[in-house]
């Protein structure tokens, strides 16, 4: 008997590694080691420098001592200004790389320093628990893939602390000729004429394979998700699974910005790898905006689903930002989404998709998204073929948020399927009681949209 074919991809772990040796990222470990050391061959010998926090103490000093008369605090008050200290109002914008000005919007590069970042040279303590803090009460948005690749320097007992996060990717476009790209109005509401697109100039080259107009969109995103992908551990134990950059990663916020419609062919099949694959059933909801309406940000749409798991709620909102060709963004306002439950069906019988039946323990090994928090109101159509999601306000906001019913076999919001729904309204006709609901084949209860036996679901299909 032969071999199967084997699979043909791309080694994240190699290319992990590849990065993780990077010559100057070496030559980077080398100087820090070497000053580390010098460091500790200075203290050892009771000699300080400007700069360390002992330095006043190994050298003499005239000053006076601290007055004891001076109040103290509780540890748990410090902790508490600790945390204040260390949480900032807005988003911070790639954190550890230098962010560009033209991927802020005007309002965020006015802003000031909103943390305390100086708190955490205090002491060890301070440092120790101020950096807990940081990297947990703290949402990221990144723009650039290296601004994620470059958060595998923190280390993972504070990176696995991390919930949420937003991609923001700003299509890039590139023309060796001079012509004139624009963003149609019809791109959203607000915008009430086109707005030329930021095409960046490339010198003409003498071959044809490599003229004309570019993008880097879709396959940025693919990047965008990849930089999620486990990196480079030299101690990692090779008998355990690689841990992904961030494990603990449940909400996920991607904002395309000048994704036009009718500009861009079908994502890359990567998109599928990545998403469905390296990356699938491990968010529990999913946020995308400026999604193209047309075939391509269907496809795309779709695709991204496999990143949630089942009971997943995926929103998809209209653009919320515009990248303008001489300045940075501009925000868009509006508050215009679609939401859908993804692959909600596990509960009702006979109803599956592709990986259930391919590997018989996929619930085990991929568990749902857990139930929202709280306790629903009351509702006479919830039944075993709805369930309780709590939906954002508005995207801005994402813990102020309202409860919405869903139907578990289209995964629409149960008030906007009222054709579907009465399709499976049937009647029972050995009711004596008119109006009765149609015994539910998965329950055993009579409810609005009973799921009927196989074979009159059939029937019901045709006769729709």
């Amino acid at each position: 008997m032969n071999d199967p074919a084997a699979w043909e991809c791309r080694d994240h772990a190699d290319l992990a590694e590849e990065w993780y040796n990077h010559p100057l990222r070496t030559r980077n470990r080398v100087l820090e080691d070497e000053n580390l050391m010098l460091k500790r061959l200075l203290r050892e010998q009771g000699i300080g420098w400007p700069g360390y926090r002992g330095y006043s103490k190994l050298i003499p000093s005239s000053s006076s001592p601290r007055n004891p008369a001076l109040p103290g605090l509780p540890v748990e008050i410090i902790l508490k200004v600790l945390s204040y200290a260390m949480t900032s109002s807005y988003p911070i914008i790639d954190p550890l790389c230098k962010s560009k000005k033209e991927n802020r919007t005007a309002i965020e590069n006015g802003r000031s320093n909103q943390i305390a970042i100086h708190f955490l040279a205090t002491c060890k303590a301070y440092h120790t628990e101020g950096t807990k803090h940081l990297w947990s009460n703290n949402r990221f948005t990144f723009t650039t893939v290296q601004a994620v690749k470059m958060f595998s320097e923190v280390d993972l007992r504070y990176r696995q602390l991390v919930r949420e996060a937003n991609f923001r990717i700003i299509a890039k476009f590139y023309d060796d000729d001079n012509r004139v790209h624009k963003l149609s109005r019809d791109h959203h509401p607000m915008m009430t004429k086109p707005i030329r697109l930021r095409v960046s100039k490339r010198a003409r080259e003498p071959t044809l394979a490599r003229r004309g107009f570019r993008s880097y969109a879709w396959f940025q995103l693919v990047d965008f998700l990849e930089a999620l992908l486990p990196p480079h551990d030299p101690n990692h134990d090779l008998s355990q699974p690689r841990t992904r950059l961030l494990p603990s990663l449940e909400n996920l916020r991607i904002d395309l910005v000048n994704f036009a419609e009718d500009m861009f062919q079908f994502p890359p099949a990567q998109l599928h790898d990545i998403a469905s694959h390296h990356l699938g059933c491990s968010l529990n909801q999913l946020i995308v905006t400026g999604l193209p309406r047309d075939d391509t940000g269907y496809r795309t749409g779709s695709e991204l689903s496999g990143l949630l798991k089942d009971d997943g709620l995926v929103i998809d909102h209209a653009p919320t930002f515009v990248a303008l060709p001489r300045s940075g963004l501009r925000a868009l306002s509006g508050n215009h989404f679609h939401s859908k439950v993804i692959r909600s069906m596990r509960p009702l019988r006979g109803i599956k998709h592709h990986h259930h039946d391919d590997h018989p323990g996929y619930f085990d090994e991929f568990p749902p998204a857990p139930s929202d928090a709280g306790t629903p109101p009351y509702s006479e159509f919830h039944s075993c073929r709805t369930i309780w999601k709590r939906i954002p306000k508005h995207i801005d906001r994402p813990h102020d948020c309202n409860w919405v019913l869903f139907d578990r076999v289209s995964g629409l919001r149960w008030d906007d399927i009222e054709d579907e729904a009465t399709m499976f309204d049937c009647f029972d006709e050995d009711d004596d009681e008119f109006g009765g609901y149609m015994v539910c084949e998965n329950c055993g209860q009579q409810h609005p949209g009973a799921i009927p036996p196989e074979d009159l679901m059939d029937e019901l299909y045709d006769d729709y």
